[in-house]
């Protein structure tokens, strides 16, 4: 019977360790999040339970963004600036898909896969694990879109707790970075950005320049209908409030000088001449060793400052931002 018995407790013992170490593994404190919404009223009431005669948790103004977590009769499960409540369907806009920034969230669980795309088919592109922080920039069908280290990816919402109130939101003292009302602000989401060590103004600098990829070269032009080097680069940054002078020699003066090692997104890049002395072109450095130029025979491109014969009339680069 004693033996019996310690068989027993043995095998109770390994079950529970096996059953703690599965959970360690896949823990997750979340339910799935199911939909994003934006209220539609003047001043939403947030309620404790899913009735009109429940406690007013919140009030909730026009525009602000919830996360939607189930639903009860007309009811929705909510979670609004952090606080779990209900919110009658008749007062929300819901979205499966949406470019939305909800701030930083917690990873919830170990080895936790960030996936190139919102489901467990795609292919992971990190591993997370509990405790580490993901940036939010979207949400879709379950997954949230997030910079995570130096990568943008998809985790499914029940492994990420908010951490932050939506930074759309009024009581919010963030300003989103990348999308307002689910629209581009013009800057690219990237870890780089995010962490600043790209600037906004770069970005959005970049963000233009691309926008005109393949416009033909002109010499002396100045518009989209056609630029010359000198003339696409003066284009791109007034577009941001940025005036330079016109041509690449006066373009070298401004700005201070920076080293090809030291590059930074938005530097102006600068060529010599084949022919003579000086300097012959320019074009604004993207980042990975590339900039977008507007070139003689292809028009606007993004080339690589490591082909040889960058690399042999590469003169110097200025650094305006």
């Amino acid at each position: 019977m004693k033996r019996l018995t310690r068989t027993i407790l043995t095998l109770l013992a390994i079950f529970i360790f096996i059953g703690s170490t599965a959970t360690g593994v896949s823990a997750k404190s979340e339910t799935l999040v199911q939909n994003v919404a934006t209220v539609d009223a003047s001043a939403l009431r947030l309620r404790s339970a899913p009735s009109t005669s429940s406690t007013t948790l919140a009030y909730a103004p026009r525009g602000e963004y919830v996360i939607i977590y189930g639903k009860t009769g007309q009811w929705y499960h909510v979670g609004y600036n952090l606080t779990e409540g209900f919110m009658h369907e008749s007062y929300l806009t819901t979205y499966t898909r949406k470019n939305v920034e909800l701030g930083y969230g917690s990873i919830s669980g170990n080895k936790v896969n960030i996936r190139s795309g919102p489901g467990t088919s795609y292919s992971s592109v990190a591993r997370a694990n509990k405790g580490d922080q993901a940036y939010i920039i979207g949400f879709n069908n379950q997954w949230y879109k997030v910079i995570y280290n130096t990568h943008i990816g998809y985790i499914r919402s029940d492994y990420l707790d908010l951490t932050e109130i939506p930074y759309e939101n009024q009581a919010s003292q963030n300003k989103p970075l990348f999308f307002v009302n689910g629209k581009s602000t013009g800057i690219t989401p990237s870890a780089s950005a995010l962490n600043g060590t790209t600037s906004g103004t770069a970005q959005q600098i970049i963000t233009n320049a691309k926008k005109y990829l393949g416009t033909p070269y002109v010499w002396g032009g100045t518009t989209p209908k056609g630029f010359d080097c000198s003339g696409y680069v003066q284009y791109v940054f007034r577009q941001s409030g940025i005036t330079l002078p016109r041509t690449t020699t006066e373009q070298y003066k401004v700005g201070t000088y920076v080293a090809k090692s030291n590059l930074q997104p938005g530097d102006l890049v600068f060529l010599q001449n084949t022919y003579r002395d000086g300097i012959s072109h320019v074009g604004i450095y993207v980042g990975d060793g590339k900039m977008i130029h507007a070139s003689s025979s292809k028009g606007v491109v993004i080339s690589d400052l490591n082909n040889s014969y960058y690399t042999k009339h590469y003169y110097g680069a200025r650094r305006v931002l």
